[in-house]
């Protein structure tokens, strides 16, 4: 017996009463980022002195990342055979509940979902220690999941992608905030943040290819459980990180080592 069905922590969960909740509460999000920018913008002039947040900083990481592993060991292996038996196509217009809306990998893909209201606390953390915020964190973090509650919402075909995409480099993200706070694990930490950038740019390239080609699909057959609308915030959400995401690696990789090597010469 599967440890799994040991448990049957998830193998009854029904993903549709989690997309009709969202129907009905389509407006948490909007005031989940109304809150958000708040803080994000107002807090700060009125925090006369960082906090000390180290050891909460470290068990949030520790615990996204514990919750991204999880996720991702549902998703990635479903998505996987999906494609492998069946085709990439069927994965961008088979309608989600014939193949993976119910049980397990439903579950967790509510998880991915709903995570996205909780994971905004990554900038109160900075904010209340004072750190500088940057575009590219606050717009992803608003956008993303505005755009999440979307296509749940409309309980797209290719929703699975992009949970699966998200919870993979999440592991690897999280884990590698939570390195970055011990001495000893910091240099490891440090060398491996170009990759995971790269791996983050990656996601926004696979996400851009995807959106477009189950618009396309759709566009060919209007049964593809697609909708028009989140085909076209897709296409601009994960073109906007994607151009983001390049120029911080630009930023902090290319030009930095430049300018480094420049003053070396000197």
């Amino acid at each position: 017996m599967h440890w799994r069905e040991l448990y049957g922590y998830d193998f009854g969960y029904d993903t549709h009463e989690s997309i009709q909740w969202a129907r009905r509460n389509s407006d948490v999000p909007v005031y989940a980022v109304a809150v958000y920018l708040i803080i994000v913008f107002y807090v700060p002039q009125h925090l006369s002195a960082p906090l000390k947040l180290r050891t909460a900083w470290q068990l949030w990481n520790l615990g996204l990342a514990a919750f991204s592993i999880i996720g991702a060991a549902h998703t990635v292996p479903h998505l996987a055979a999906a494609v492998r038996d069946r085709g990439v196509a069927y994965t961008l217009c088979e309608p989600p509940e014939d193949w993976y809306l119910v049980g397990p990998v439903g579950m967790w893909v509510s998880f991915f979902i709903f995570s996205k209201i909780p994971e905004l606390l990554d900038t109160f953390f900075l904010v209340l220690q004072k750190k500088r915020v940057i575009f590219l964190g606050w717009f992803h973090h608003t956008t993303v999941m505005l755009y999440c509650w979307h296509a749940f919402h409309n309980c797209i075909a290719s929703g699975l992608w992009f949970a699966t995409m998200n919870y993979a480099v999440h592991t690897v993200m999280y884990s590698y905030y939570f390195a970055m706070v011990f001495a000893r694990t910091r240099p490891f930490a440090k060398a491996a943040a170009p990759f995971i950038t790269c791996a983050q740019i990656a996601q926004m390239a696979v996400g851009s290819a995807v959106t477009a080609r189950s618009g396309f699909l759709k566009a060919r057959d209007q049964t593809c459980q697609v909708d028009p609308a989140n085909v076209k915030l897709g296409l601009a959400m994960y073109g906007a990180y994607f151009v983001l995401f390049t120029m911080l690696f630009w930023d902090k990789y290319v030009r930095a080592n430049k300018s480094f090597g420049a003053e070396r010469t000197k």
